[in-house]
């Protein structure tokens, strides 16, 4: 059976000796492990949508256990992202976490839309990389099942700081960025959304620890 869904590439791997295996993070199938025959031979004529963070179409083929790719058109590669070091830390984050709090083919479209409009957000530069990241984490804690309040933490927990996570949460990203929020605020919103992330899933994410060598 042939579907057509629209994705960003979360992570790849090598697979036998030409082939790969793509995990597709899709609007309308939820996460998908892709089986992408050839892709690493250099006459492969879709090689470049074989890479993460790759934003497209993608036609693909129902197999036993995976799918398999057979065309693909891309929308968007986010090239600004993956030229600057940064950038790219953050984007692999965000790239990362979706992978450890999804399961696979089970759809989920507010997580889907959350990555895209980070992911484009991050590439302009018009909002803070880190007001981008506290609103991106708010919204997937609580998209998954989760929440951030005095008795998800084992600390204090200021009243600014959940007005701020209120706001974040019940907000678009434009108008979270007009937010004005102290130094104070935003650490005391990054310690508590690492926290729940660090306790609450069943991986750690790793992308972010870059930065503290940067």
């Amino acid at each position: 059976m042939q579907v057509k869904a629209k994705g960003i590439v979360i992570k790849t791997m090598d697979y036998k000796e030409k082939d790969k295996i793509l995990w597709i993070f899709t609007e309308e199938l939820g996460k998908v492990s892709v089986l992408c025959k050839g892709a690493r031979s250099p006459k492969y004529r879709y090689q470049f949508m074989t890479r993460p963070m790759i934003f497209g179409d993608f036609l693909l083929f129902k197999g036993k256990s995976l799918y398999n790719f057979n065309e693909g058109t891309l929308i968007h590669g986010f090239s600004d992202v993956t030229s600057s070091l940064e950038l790219l830390t953050y984007a692999s984050y965000f790239l990362e976490m979706i992978d450890i709090v999804t399961l696979d083919e089970e759809a989920q479209p507010y997580l889907y839309r959350n990555l895209v409009t980070a992911l484009y957000l991050l590439e302009s530069e018009a909002i803070d990389v880190e007001v981008i990241t506290l609103v991106y984490e708010i919204k997937l804690i609580t998209l998954t099942g989760y929440r951030i309040g005095r008795q998800s933490v084992p600390f204090a927990v200021s009243n600014e700081a959940l007005q701020a996570a209120e706001f974040f949460l019940r907000n678009e990203y434009a108008k979270s960025a007009e937010y004005e929020m102290d130094h104070t605020v935003k650490s005391e919103l990054q310690r508590i959304t690492s926290f729940i992330i660090k306790d609450s899933y069943q991986r750690k994410p790793k992308s972010l620890d870059l930065l503290k060598y940067m």
